[in-house]
């Protein structure tokens, strides 16, 4: 668990001014400062900082549209392997849709994304890690309680930002290809 962002800041007397310097680095965007902070307010020691902001030069790119998912994917680098699965799972669904949490973890597991566990029962505890790690982020926000059930959606940039992400760095990786909007029913023919 994190320690307080106070706590953090106070941890060395030069954090503070590295913390200036992650506050320029996002360019005063407030949801990149919300979720760099995630990250950097677990890392305490001067090291840890300025290789974070190290990290952080790499993904500023000239062009404005690639100003603030460059920042953003920073968090996305930083989760475990299979949060960052399930996370890139997500891009299936439209923007600040809704989806109830408990089937979310079950499409988790149904795909072989969480591992830890032989049944469903047993990988909803994964699952609810997963999507809370995922909340603590700012990746995911709450959606709320719908017919009685908890709900998470994605904030539309950060939904643009796994897009983005599933396109520029996963699809030679992993494999994956999105089409927004494609509202496909089959797996298309698609040669190597």
């Amino acid at each position: 668990m994190c320690e307080p962002v106070d706590e953090t800041l106070n941890s060395h007397p030069d954090i503070q001014n590295l913390a200036k310097q992650v506050d320029e680095r996002c360019s005063g965007l407030p949801l990149a400062l919300i979720i760099i902070s995630y990250d950097m307010a677990c890392k305490t020691t001067l090291r840890e900082w300025k290789y974070a902001i190290e990290m952080l030069k790499r993904y500023v790119l000239p062009k404005i549209e690639n100003e603030v998912f460059p920042l953003l994917k920073f968090s996305y680098d930083n989760l475990p392997d299979t949060t960052m699965k399930c996370f890139l799972y997500y891009c299936m669904y439209p923007e600040d849709y809704c989806i109830p949490k408990k089937r979310l973890v079950e499409y988790w597991f149904w795909e072989g994304l969480l591992n830890e566990f032989d049944r469903i029962s047993e990988a909803q505890m994964q699952g609810d890690n997963i999507t809370n790690s995922l909340l603590k982020a700012c990746l995911l926000e709450n959606g709320g309680e719908i017919h009685g059930e908890d709900h998470v959606k994605m904030h539309d940039v950060i939904c643009d930002m796994v897009l983005w992400i599933t396109h520029e760095f996963e699809t030679t990786e992993n494999n994956l290809f999105v089409k927004v909007g494609a509202k496909l029913f089959e797996e298309p023919d698609v040669k190597a």
